[in-house]
């Protein structure tokens, strides 16, 4: 019995292995008459630059216009200290988490702002200036508040060579300790 068995796994096993050998076998001629009707195929020559872009360079090519700032949330002190020149906005308080606000042009002007909201509609009713901070030296803001859940309390505006961009300070929410936020250029 067991011989049997063996025998037709054997055979099984050697036809499955020579039918799907078969499969993968097939002839395709081809005339030089075929070809000669085929269109010519137009090859494209690699734009030749100066130097090659390193990564840095590239980003700042495609991407550098877009981003005005960064928000850094809870900084760490080396980071505080590479900022250097930093204006401290709300200072000390029991609650509140940390948000360093860095611009990345020179003479960026960092206004915070201040958001109320009609809880029925969810709209923006008003917005007030709160603290404006600017400077031919770049010029950083740490924040100190606590991030709202719901709508957002406070907004970032950075303007630096007639662009205007903002950032909504909220709960990210996503637990996977992202801490940077870029602030990008409103296009409208």
């Amino acid at each position: 019995m067991k011989k049997l068995l063996m025998l037709s796994a054997v055979t099984l096993c050697a036809g499955l292995l020579l039918s799907g050998c078969t499969a993968f076998m097939t002839k395709t001629e081809v005339t030089t008459q075929e070809v000669d009707t085929l269109p010519p195929v137009e090859v494209t020559q690699p734009v030749e630059t100066s130097q090659p872009l390193d990564q840095e360079r590239l980003f700042d090519a495609l991407a550098g216009d877009s981003i005005l700032g960064v928000v850094i949330l809870s900084p760490t002190q080396k980071e505080l200290e590479l900022a250097q020149n930093v204006d401290q906005v709300f200072p000390h308080q029991e609650y509140g988490e940390y948000m360093l606000v860095v611009p990345k042009l020179p003479g960026s002007t960092i206004t915070l702002q201040e958001l109320t909201y009609d809880y029925d509609t969810g709209e923006v009713v008003e917005v007030k200036d709160v603290h404006t901070t600017s400077g031919t030296d770049p010029v950083a803001m740490l924040v100190q508040q606590d991030i709202p859940e719901g709508f957002p309390t406070l907004r970032v505006v950075i303007e630096a060579q007639g662009r205007t961009g903002t950032y909504d300070l909220t709960y990210y929410g996503k637990g996977d300790g992202r801490r940077d936020f870029y602030i990008i250029w409103n296009r409208e």
